[in-house]
């Protein structure tokens, strides 16, 4: 596959994950399901960062773990060891593919065009989820961080993701609220991430492709 293929079925499969989160409610086996399509887009991942020459040992590794935890996860969803686990194993495989997706986007000499936006956007949409995993296991630490005036009982996963992407785009909308003051200061810092990061790609991209066109009108 091209790099464009790849990076586009990333993309795909991010998106599918971070807001076909829904699924898990129908029941313990398209719960399953979802840690199986996650496990195949962190495949997806490992081919792009060894597509771009990059370092994937780390990758590697933390897919290893995922594939663990997963499969304990899928086998044993009451378990809070289990969901910690898994957890912590989506937390680090998140930030490492971020890092070799956001690599890509400033390494000096890349060219404009299609790759570079889909990396862009696929980052983006990746830091929505590490920070739900953050939080999440922020919640599990500490019961309660988090809470959702229309809900009884402590917030799950699946809430904090949809709180996650409600916060990086700064939308607000109040339904799920932090309460503890470490709840507080991670919504905010991941306020100001996903503001600067909008801010910095658009400066990068913009960066790139007038570079582009000042060296073609001097050629």
């Amino acid at each position: 596959m091209s790099r464009t293929s790849l990076l586009a079925s990333l993309l795909g499969f991010v998106s599918v994950l971070q807001f076909g989160y829904p699924i898990t409610g129908y029941g313990e086996l398209w719960t399953a399901l979802y840690m199986v399509l996650y496990a195949v887009m962190l495949i997806f991942g490992l081919l792009v960062v060894h597509a771009e020459g990059e370092t994937y040992r780390p990758l590697i590794a933390v897919t290893v773990v995922f594939l663990f935890t997963g499969t304990w996860f899928s086998l044993d969803q009451d378990s809070t060891p289990a969901a910690v686990a898994m957890l912590v194993s989506v937390a680090l495989s998140m930030a490492s593919l971020m890092f070799s997706l956001m690599r890509f986007v400033f390494r000096r000499g890349t060219v404009p065009g299609i790759d570079l936006v889909l990396a862009a956007i696929t980052a983006y949409l990746i830091l929505g989820g590490l920070a739900a995993a953050s939080f999440t296991l922020l919640e599990i630490a500490v019961p309660g961080s988090f809470e959702d005036p229309q809900a009884d009982g402590p917030l799950v996963w699946q809430q904090l993701l949809y709180y996650s992407y409600v916060t990086v785009a700064t939308l607000g909308y109040g339904d799920v609220l932090p309460i503890t003051p470490w709840a507080r200061s991670l919504g905010s810092l991941l306020s100001v991430a996903g503001t600067l990061y909008l801010t910095v790609i658009v400066a990068r991209l913009v960066g790139i492709w007038s570079s582009s066109r000042d060296d073609a009108a001097r050629g």
